[in-house]
């Protein structure tokens, strides 16, 4: 028959057949626990393990069926008494925040800074002309879209041969 090496005492056959040779009072392996595993939203399986392991990964894992995790929400930070306390107690308002008005920029007219730059171009050329336009957009003097209409016609300009330049001259004093 089967005896335990500790107590003497009869052992069960199906625990002798596992390979035990201690009954379950003298043993010192604690008996296994379960974690459950999701790997989609159905579907979980049991994964055998100590009851330490348990513990933590019930602990770590959002979908743990252990009743001891900690609360949350009205019962965890008392907020029904923190809320109490603030309607009997307020605090004062802040101040709100009121920006200060900011000026616009007053720009020259477009006519007057498009008289400018093409005189330029006319003088010193291209990249003097795009250069004055720049300077006249960083000192606010123009907008960002009369920047961009005069750079569209300086360009234009360049493009042109000397040619069609004199005959849109000729265009621009007649009208």
């Amino acid at each position: 028959m089967n005896k335990c090496k500790k107590c003497n005492e009869t052992m069960d056959n199906h625990r002798a057949h596992l390979g035990y040779s201690e009954c379950v009072e003298c043993s010192t392996v604690k008996k296994y626990s379960s974690h459950t595993i999701y790997p989609h939203k159905t579907g979980g399986y049991i994964q055998p393990v100590s009851e330490e392991q348990s513990e933590n990964l019930n602990r770590l894992d959002r979908r743990g069926t252990s009743g001891n995790k900690p609360a949350k929400g009205i019962v965890k930070d008392n907020s029904w008494d923190r809320w109490l306390k603030e309607y009997y107690a307020p605090k004062p308002e802040k101040k709100k925040f009121v920006p200060k008005p900011t000026t616009l920029p007053i720009y020259i007219p477009v006519k007057e800074a498009m008289t400018k730059v093409m005189d330029m171009y006319e003088n010193r050329g291209y990249d003097s002309a795009y250069e004055l336009t720049q300077s006249l957009y960083t000192d606010d003097k123009i907008s960002l879209m009369t920047k961009s209409k005069i750079t569209n016609e300086i360009t234009e300009w360049q493009y042109m041969s000397a040619k069609q330049r004199r005959w849109q001259k000729k265009l621009e004093i007649n009208a």
